[in-house]
């Protein structure tokens, strides 16, 4: 089955790369991927982005436990 989520990806010049999945529900995931491995995990609605709410950093350990814990792997 192909993947139905809308997800755009952003360059961010020296930093690494943005990722946003939009849900049904009007909300959008925000993901920055860092050149070094950190990531960042940051929720908004998609109609204000600019009323995001403190954002999360994760280590690579705890991006990938959080990716375990959602995929039910």
């Amino acid at each position: 089955m192909p993947n139905q989520v809308p997800i755009t990806s952003t360059p961010l010049p020296g930093i690494g790369t943005q990722y946003t999945l939009q849900t049904q529900g009007g909300r959008a995931l925000s993901i920055v991927a860092a050149r070094d491995g950190r990531r960042s995990l940051a929720i908004f609605e998609i109609d204000d982005p600019d009323a995001c709410g403190p954002g999360v950093r994760l280590t690579p350990a705890e991006a990938t436990a959080l990716a375990e814990l959602l995929t039910g792997e």
